[in-house]
This record gives structure tokens, C-alpha cells and sequence, in this order.
């Protein structure tokens, strides 16, 4: 099910008493309509797709798509059978704008405690790399209500489970920045991990053109793609906006790219690329999913 048709569990996050404190809840919104509702159907829907065998290797970063399974599952698991994670990952994704509606949601937001819930498991927040990104990125918001309704992030959980078992985790969601607050970001993130002083693998959740027809997305997401291969995080922006490609996570993405290389990144590679048409069989309007890996 893609995005504009999704619908959401109210439940949200919550505070649950445990060991003597408060623990923060973050409940699934979209278990059962962009992926599985029992753990049983996830695991068989994630090992049903061939996912080529390479053997995994530790990544710096990571590009995924976010859709349905039906539509970007195969291109997300090929991915995430790709890597090894460094140590916790830092997931970044997009908000596209399904939080509480009586309260805006900040630029940049971060939920720093507590753990996330999915169908038979459940996710930590790594605290401690969410304190130190807190303290060193000046538009990041401790704001967990942000989170709330938000798909983008909850869609890669199950497959960092599958492939990588029970990896802490620290959530970013971005609203929209300017090109300079992509830069102050992208320092901040940077400033933090050097005061975390522990290695992360960096997963930037996208998708790519939204509902044209399939070679006219193929055509400019391949734009988009030849940027991050190029490992040029601002050069994706700028070709985003000149050839007005609709990918919702290119922010996050270049964040994700410009951190990577200044933590000693080197290449990405593209893993696969595929359009929702490819498992519709209806390719007169698309969504674009590309897979790629940083190391």
C-alpha cells in the first residue's frame, strides 16, 4: 500500500512504567497495511524475497525505500542483507506530515529514549547517541510525539530485525530544511558521533519519483542516483529542485551521504532500482525505489 492511501493505529507513543521509571512507547501505526500485522507473516514475507546471497559487508550507510512491501520490499531487503551494521543505526527518514495535527512538528526530530514496538518484538532507542546528537545538532528536537504517525522509519524495523536482530537504534524524521540547515545538520550529526565515540551504519529512508509514468521515473531518478553514487549529498539537492524530482527523502539522504564521507565513506553502489509498476504490472504512474549502499 503506498503512501497516499495508508491508513494508521491510533495508539502513538506512550509512557509505560517500568523497573521503578517511565519508559517511552512508541506503538506500530502501519503494521498491517505497509507490512505484516504477526510476526510470523513478516518473517515469511521478508525470506520470500531473493535477495541474491552477497555476503554482507560493514557499511557506513544506506539508502532504502519506504512503500508497501508488495511495491519496495525486495529493494529494501536486498539492501539490508547487503550490510553489517557498525554498531547502532542512526535512521533517518522523512515526515511526511501525519503527526498530531493541533501542534507543528519541528525541523528536525528525534525520539531519545525508550524503544519501539513492532509485532513480536521490539527495538531500543540507543539513549546515549541520541544525548550526544541532541547536545551538538542545533535544529534536533527531542519530540517523540513527531513520531507518532510517521511511516517512513517504522517500514525498516522489521527488516533490521530479520537481517541484524535486535540492533539499537536512534529515529530521525526531517519536516524540511534549507540548504544551509542540511549543512548544519549534517555538522551537528557529525560533532555527535565524534563525542559518541562508538562506530554507526546510517540508513537514509526514500522514495523516489512519485506517480509519473515509469520511464519518465526511471529517467530522473537515475539523475538523483548518479548524485549519491557520486557521493555528492548537496549535488542531490541541487538536482532534486532543478529537475523537480519528488523524492520525499532527499534531505535526509544528502544528511545521510555528507555524514558518511566525513566519517571516512568512500563509494556507494547501487544495489537495485525498481518501480511500483514492476509489481503492479501498471506502469502509467510510479513510484521509484532505489537501493544503495555506502561504504
Amino acid at each position: 500500500m503506498e503512501a497516499s492511501r495508508v491508513e494508521y493505529n491510533p495508539r502513538g507513543v506512550r509512557s509505560n512504567r517500568e523497573n521503578g521509571g517511565l519508559m517511552t512507547i512508541r506503538e506500530p501505526a502501519v503494521a498491517g497495511f505497509f507490512y505484516p500485522a504477526s510476526k510470523r507473516d513478516i518473517e515469511s514475507q521478508i525470506a520470500s524475497f531473493d535477495t541474491g546471497g552477497a555476503a554482507p559487508v560493514a557499511a557506513y550507510g544506506a539508502v532504502v525505500p519506504h512503500a508497501g512491501y508488495r511495491y519496495s520490499g525486495l529493494v529494501a531487503a536486498k539492501v539490508y542483507s547487503r550490510i553489517k551494521p557498525r554498531g547502532s543505526i542512526i535512521l533517518m527518514g522523512p515526515n511526511h506530515g501525519a503527526g498530531r495535527n493541533y501542534e507543528p512538528p519541528p525541523p528536525v526530530a528525534i525520539m531519545a529514549e525508550g524503544e519501539w514496538v513492532l509485532p513480536g518484538g521490539k527495538l531500543p532507542i540507543d539513549a546515549e547517541l541520541a544525548q550526544a546528537l541532541l547536545d551538538e545538532t542545533d535544529l534536533l528536537t527531542d519530540a517523540p510525539w513527531a513520531h507518532e504517525l510517521e511511516h517512513s522509519l517504522e517500514v525498516q524495523l522489521p527488516f533490521i530485525m530479520h537481517y541484524s536482530g535486535k540492533v539499537s537504534f536512534a529515529p530521525i524524521i526531517i519536516s524540511h530544511l534549507s540548504a544551509e540547515e542540511v549543512v548544519s545538520v549534517s555538522e551537528g550529526i557529525y560533532r555527535g558521533l565524534e563525542k559518541y565515540g562508538k562506530p554507526v551504519t546510517l540508513v537514509a529512508s526514500t522514495d523516489f519519483s512519485h506517480y509519473i509514468p515509469h520511464e519518465k521515473a526511471r529517467e530522473q531518478d537515475h539523475k538523483a542516483i548518479e548524485r549519491i553514487l557520486a557521493m555528492d549529498g548537496f549535488g542531490l539537492l541541487k538536482v532534486v529542485a532543478e529537475e523537480r524530482i519528488s523524492m520525499c527523502g532527499c534531505q535526509p539522504t544528502a544528511v545521510v551521504i555528507e555524514v558518511c564521507k566525513k566519517l571516512g565513506a568512500k563509494k556507494a553502489e547501487l544495489v537495485d532500482y525498481r518501480t511500483s509498476g514492476d509489481s503492479s504490472g501498471d506502469y502509467s504512474s510510479v513510484v521509484g525505489y532505489g537501493g544503495l549502499i555506502i561504504t
